[in-house]
């Protein structure tokens, strides 16, 4: 599942820039590329090679009394021949020089004494009439797919020997009503252009980009496919309708010149992208005409080409496209979804930035997601990305969404909404602003980007609820829409706060005494929690997690009555990022605490820093116990002391000579500058079970400021202490 991507605010916050700038999709028709292998055929001792495959199919109707319930298999007749380029049977026929196979059996061996499956070549013939006689009647037909056919021959008969090999491209032969098929169909619009009149003359000039595969593009506009297929670049020429924005259909003739219903073949072409990247130019065929047609909302772009393997093919796209001008900015880069959204909203959550932009206005940031994209149930979920700017909060804590109408606007103004634009960063393109996203299985998905309309909020029917209702146009001309009621969690993500944030006791840099911890214990979570986004699956990200406890807060909960550790002291917990698969190995290395947790840093080698989610402290944090005793022999223990570690570094090490014992060397830094630091060595063990969220397993507390939380929990539990004497 995708996430919407708040990891493009640090690059914002590194460049300070805020100005517009300018797949995976089903491989539908791409030819099956055959693997290197040498297509050849010997004839009585003479070997040729075999450069042209073509088949025709004709399905049979059982006779009798049992057409209804006989299923009788298709009749398939395959040509191979030496010469090349030959892409039907009167292409064979003129060229006179094919090995013939007749078989209803295509997926393995095929028996040539049953009637009607026969193999021809000059004069040998072998077929049931003479199955008999033959020396050698070996035979493998295998249909791969639609165009890939692997064949095998080892013939002898009569004194006459053939054999051959094939494995490759198979040209099916068109039946009268696949008279105008397309060969490869490809279903992305990449660019759909209005440029406006030519340079010359009085046609107008209208560019578009189709493929079949992921792309990428760059900012002067280049494009690139990201895996194999297909990009055709349509440069057309003609006289305007009226509605500038519906090109006339019909046969656009190659040209230079911008007559009407022309293309300039400088800037017209397809190209095939290989596995390995290869780019491969692919001519026209000569004469060809690029044929445009349209009905209903379907439009129809095709072209002849002659394929990477020398076979002439139909290469066209079809489907729903809208023509619009280019923008001024240039083309974004990521994959437009290019159609019209409405979201079937299902959940909400919110991050409070602050006065990000220095504009005196507060930036709330809305992530609202519809079910499919939320549970990640398959392909093609929505989720919408909201940016707005309304009051700022002297305390970020107090954060909240302000009911309101919000208008377009990039200079960060009160009640406005701001546009998206494209940030780069580590050599790739992130969004940032307001923007539909839809996870199409692809590593990135497509994307809407908003720059029309409004974003309204209204106060819920219930407390602490919200109605928010977006409504907004797409840089290529699509509506994006929705409306979402609940509520919306708020996280403070700002900078406006004091560096003391609450999350510290410390006074001074503390050396921990992590002696009363026997034995230390790890788990690995299925979630992990996005700064700005919420908790997301572990899977969607190419490294493990791994949480570590060098003392668990709450012992006896896991029913080990205090074998693990002492009571009281000091314990210290550090959520890890690993190598993928390697989550339940404890991997020496030094792991330096990250500044925050998006997903630009979840990467082996890191370390994750603290967060207060609901009240708790998670992940990497420091606790001190304190506890006493009842007469019964109960112990209870409160934290008198803790800090969540925003920096610094942790170092594991293998004991020598102690099997299983691992080495921790601690230096973590807190909210307050202070440092935590603390060794400890012994045996590490699974905790057991593994935890669905790091805040499920500790204790949660009230978000209060720090003394006062210290001050709560330490007479909470001395009223406990007394109650059990």
């Amino acid at each position: 599942m995708k996430q919407l991507y708040s990891t493009s605010l640090l690059m914002l916050l590194l460049t300070g820039a805020c100005a517009l700038g300018s797949c995976s999709d089903d491989d539908k028709s791409q030819p099956d590329t055959p693997p290197k292998t040498e297509n050849k055929f010997s004839f009585n001792e003479q070997t040729q090679p075999l450069r042209s495959a073509v088949y025709e199919m004709k399905e049979t109707t059982p006779e009798g009394d049992n057409k209804q319930e006989e299923t009788t298999p298709p009749v398939y007749t395959f040509y191979l021949s030496p010469t090349q380029g030959l892409t039907d049977v009167n292409g064979m026929n003129v060229a006179d020089n094919y090995i013939k196979v007749v078989s209803n059996q295509v997926n393995g061996d095929v028996d040539l004494s049953v009637e009607g499956n026969e193999i021809t070549y000059q004069d040998l013939l072998l077929n049931a009439a003479n199955a008999g006689q033959a020396a050698k009647s070996e035979v493998s037909i295998k249909m791969l797919s639609t165009k890939v056919v692997s064949i095998a021959l080892d013939i002898e008969v009569a004194g006459k020997k053939l054999t051959a090999s094939y494995y490759g491209l198979c040209s099916k032969q068109a039946d009268a009503e696949e008279e105008g098929k397309i060969d490869i169909l490809l279903d992305r619009v990449i660019n759909s252009y209005y440029l406006g009149k030519a340079r010359e003359g009085e046609s107008h000039n209208y560019y578009f980009i189709f493929s079949n595969a992921n792309y990428s593009s760059s900012p002067n506009g280049g494009v690139t496919l990201k895996e194999p297929g297909y990009m055709f670049v349509a440069d057309l020429y003609t006289l305007p309708k009226e509605d500038v924005y519906d090109m006339p259909t019909g046969e656009y003739m190659p040209s230079m010149l911008y007559e009407d219903h022309t293309f300039d073949k400088n800037y017209s072409g397809v190209s095939h992208f290989a596995e390995d990247g290869t780019r491969t130019q692919l001519p026209l065929v000569e004469g060809e005409s690029i044929m445009v047609s349209k009905q209903d909302d379907v439009w129809t772009i095709s072209v002849r080409v002659v394929d990477y393997d020398g076979m002439e093919r139909t290469i066209a796209f079809q489907g729903a496209m809208k023509i619009k001008d280019r923008p001024a900015g240039g083309a974004p880069s990521l994959p437009q979804i290019g159609h019209d959204v409405n979201i079937n909203c299902f959940t909400a959550t919110a991050s409070y930035y602050g006065n990000m932009m220095n504009s005196s206005t507060g930036m709330m940031w809305i992530n609202i997601y519809d079910e499919k994209y939320q549970n990640n149930k398959g392909e093609n979920g929505m989720a919408v990305c909201l940016v707005l700017f309304h009051d700022l909060f002297g305390n970020p804590k107090d954060a909240k969404l302000m009911p309101g109408t919000y208008e377009v606007n990039q200079s960060f103004k009160h009640s406005t909404w701001l546009p998206a634009i494209e940030i780069p960063m580590q050599g790739m393109v992130f969004p940032f602003g307001t923007y539909a996203q839809m996870d199409d299985g692809s590593n990135f998905g497509q994307f809407s980007y908003a720059h029309k309309g409004t974003v309204t909020i209204e106060d819920g029917q219930h407390m602490e609820q919200y109605k928010i209702t977006f409504d907004l146009e797409s840089l290529d001309g699509y509506k994006i829409t929705g409306s979402y009621e609940g509520t919306v969690p708020v996280t403070d993500a700002s900078d406006d706060k004091d560096p003391d944030d609450g999350t510290s006791t410390l006074e001074h840099d503390y050396d921990m005494d992590l002696s009363g911890v026997n034995t230390a214990t790890y788990h690995v979570p299925s979630q992990v929690y996005v700064q700005g986004i919420g908790h997301k699956p572990t899977t969607d990200y190419d490294c493990g997690f791994q949480i570590i406890n060098i003392g668990l807060e709450i012992e006896a909960e896991y029913e080990k009555d205090f074998v693990r550790r002492k009571p009281g002291g000091d314990i210290f917990r550090m959520e890890l990022c690993t190598e993928k698969g390697k989550e339940n190995v404890i991997t020496p290395g030094e792991y330096k605490v990250q500044p925050n947790r998006w997903p630009d840093y979840f990467k082996p080698g890191n370390m994750l820093p603290g967060i207060v989610l609901e009240g708790a402290f998670t992940s990497s944090r420091w606790m001190h116990q304190d506890y006493n005793t009842a007469e019964s022999g109960y112990v209870f223990e409160w934290m008198d002391g803790h800090a969540l570690i925003y920096d610094g570094v942790v170092t594991i090490s293998e004991v020598p000579g102690k099997e299983g014992h691992y080495k921790f060397e601690i230096d973590g830094i807190c909210g307050r500058k202070h440092h935590v630091r603390g060794t400890w060595e012994g045996p590490i063990e699974e905790l057991g079970g593994s935890k669905t969220s790091d805040s499920k397993n500790i204790r949660t507390f009230s978000n209060k400021n720090v003394r006062e939380m210290s001050e709560a929990y330490r007479q909470a539990a001395h009223q406990k202490t007394q109650m059990g004497k």
